[in-house]
């Protein structure tokens, strides 16, 4: 099966860049790195997630009325596009085999040099596309809605993508094209790189993302190394969300996660290499079973965010991912 991604890079010859080019659909097959030549017509390319959203055949054979949900992955910085599709396989394979949850993904893949010296410049290629991901990607799929085709659209963001995420959503309330009424499902910031106050209530950006979703879940650790080097880049004057939680004061659709106890308990698997020890504690959730359970139930929406199985409630009423 293809793999959708909707991509705003540079193209050099035949691979795919790092700076801001045209917004291309990319239908990739399995083990294929990312590139021009995997591009699609934008029509044929929305009919086929359409088509992929039906689920299998019952068992008797009638069409199942069901329909499969699909689930926005936007990434963060430093991510060249093999590894956006990398990311794509992981979160494919994790929700599936410790979830039972099989959404169809769609990568929004921004502009991102594949360097960690080049934060700030990610950063503002970040702010640059951020609106694509409404106007390029969701719209067009809630316009290809029909009465038989009503799958739910969720949203993951890592990282800097939680920026773009924000961004994204923030300005629908205030784009001629994007200021129309329509919802998402479930969002999903993981060690999302965006300053924590900027949750707290009364926010306007956080007002209009939440405005088109009905619940956000952020997942975060107080072990998160890369977010710390985040704040020196910025001078340090903001704590990250995806490092310290979302605030007091943040809109009640929204819920905290804290994953450190899980992080303390895992392997590291560079424990010598501070460079690698940073990055692993940045993304280790896309290879951990516990993460992906909580995350396949936490998409799913059909249990309140007290009783999604195995999660534990520390001192003070957080909650917390599973540990063991």
């Amino acid at each position: 099966m293809s793999r959708f991604i909707i991509t705003a890079r540079s193209v050099s010859g035949a691979e795919f860049g790092g700076d801001l080019g045209a917004v291309r659909y990319l239908s990739v097959p399995d083990g294929a790195v990312p590139a021009p030549a995997h591009q699609t017509p934008r029509a044929a390319w929305v009919a086929a997630v359409i088509a992929s959203l039906r689920n299998p055949p019952l068992a008797n054979g009638q069409p199942d009325p069901k329909w499969k949900d699909a689930l926005f992955v936007v990434h963060g910085f430093n991510e060249a596009i093999a590894d956006v599709a990398k990311l794509h396989d992981s979160i494919g394979s994790g929700l599936a085999d410790h979830g039972g949850y099989r959404p169809t993904l769609i990568s929004f893949d921004w502009p991102s040099e594949g360097t960690a010296f080049a934060y700030l410049e990610d950063l503002d290629d970040a702010a640059k596309t951020a609106i694509l991901l409404v106007n390029a990607g969701v719209r067009p799929m809630l316009a290809a809605m029909t009465n038989d085709c009503k799958a739910k659209i969720n949203a993951l963001a890592h990282s800097m993508g939680a920026f773009v995420l924000r961004a994204a959503l923030g300005h629908a309330d205030d784009g001629i094209v994007t200021g129309t009424d329509w919802m998402l499902g479930q969002l999903a910031l993981v060690a999302g790189d965006v300053e924590a106050s900027a949750f707290a209530s009364g926010d306007k950006d956080t007002q209009s993302m939440m405005g088109h979703a009905y619940r956000l879940t952020n997942y975060f650790s107080h072990y998160d190394e890369a977010l710390l080097i985040s704040n020196a880049k910025r001078a340090g004057v903001e704590e990250r969300v995806g490092r310290v939680g979302l605030p007091t004061g943040a809109p009640s659709s929204t819920v905290n996660v804290d994953c450190s106890q899980r992080y303390e308990a895992i392997p590291n698997p560079n424990p010598l290499n501070p460079i690698k020890t940073a990055s692993f504690s940045h993304s280790w959730y896309f290879s951990d079973a516990n993460f992906f359970r909580d995350l396949a139930q936490t998409l799913q929406g059909a249990v309140d965010r007290n009783v999604v199985a195995k999660r534990g409630v520390e001192q003070g009423g957080t909650l917390a991912l599973a540990s063991a």
